[in-house]
């Protein structure tokens, strides 16, 4: 996700100084470790195919982003350590924002006073939920609006040339690569989605979603969602929420309900159940202290 947030200097200074999480190399490295891993999970077996180049950038990233949760390495020096190209760096850090990987705002540009270069906030650092306070950050907004965007996306094409629609369900490889040649955006089913999607998740919106693009971004809004909870419980404890949460989006469909998009209002259902799920963990903590057993001290 992308915000059009612009950092003054002070608070740029202020994050720069920030005190780091990691003490040593070695919990550096854990951290490093740790958010590479996750990165790894969103590409599944495809980010091994990645250029070696493609792949140290990304740990490069990472490894930037363990201290404090933040880096603001641009693309072309990515690009240039790396023998990749600045448009290659830059399609994968707007996966990684797509995906809820990374938050990416803005250095204010001295010259213009304009947008400068990108600061990328990873969602998963711990120190993530201090900065989006501190820098008061409104990322359901931007989500709808990055929703609304790429939902307003026309692809041109000539009148003249007609492109003959087939299924893409079940191509051979000869088929595959004639596709990729020639630029046919093609579909891939739900049985092409990354083994990290859950099979609930997926039987439950493959019959509204068929397509394998389709269900990775709404998952991507899940994984957001859950980030800006604060929850305890591991993602994968909490499947059943997002389930329940496109039920009801569904159901608001049908009922007329949305006024915006599908997704956003799918993001702002999940939201709500997790805080819910949230005000429960707190509770549950709280009545633990009431009743702690000092007998088995």
């Amino acid at each position: 996700m992308s915000t059009t947030r612009m950092l003054t200097t002070e608070e740029f200074d202020y994050m720069k100084k920030y005190q780091s999480f990691t003490e040593n190399r070695s919990q550096h490295q854990s951290m490093k470790r740790k958010l590479l891993r996750e990165i790894i999970n969103l590409y599944g077996e495809k980010f091994y195919r990645l250029h070696e180049g493609t792949r140290k950038a990304l740990d490069r990233l990472c490894w930037f982003a363990a201290e404090k949760g933040f880096c603001f390495p641009g693309s072309t020096y990515l690009g240039k350590t790396y023998e990749k190209s600045k448009g290659t760096i830059d399609r994968h850090l707007k996966e990684l924002r797509k995906q809820g990987q990374i938050i990416t705002v803005y250095r204010r540009c001295p010259l213009n006073n304009g947008k400068g270069n990108p600061v990328h906030l990873f969602v998963n650092h711990p120190y993530f939920n201090h900065w989006v306070k501190y820098l008061q950050l409104d990322l359901e907004s931007n989500v709808e609006a990055d929703v609304k965007a790429e939902n307003t996306e026309i692809t041109w094409e000539s009148k003249s040339e007609k492109t003959k629609k087939q299924s893409t369900y079940n191509l051979s490889l000869k088929d595959l690569n004639k596709y990729i040649r020639n630029g046919v955006d093609f579909k891939l089913s739900s049985d092409y989605l990354p083994s990290f999607i859950p099979t609930t998740f997926k039987s439950t919106v493959s019959p509204f979603f068929p397509y394998a693009d389709d269900i990775y971004e709404l998952w991507g809004k899940v994984r957001v969602a859950y980030k800006m909870s604060g929850l305890d419980k591991p993602l994968e404890d909490l499947v059943h929420i997002a389930v329940q949460a496109f039920k009801e989006t569904v159901f608001a469909y049908k009922k007329k309900r949305i006024k915006n998009t599908f997704t956003a209002y799918f993001y702002g259902t999940l939201r709500g159940l997790f805080s819910v799920e949230r005000r429960r963990e707190v509770q549950k903590d709280s009545n633990n202290l009431y009743f702690y057993n000092f007998l088995e001290v």
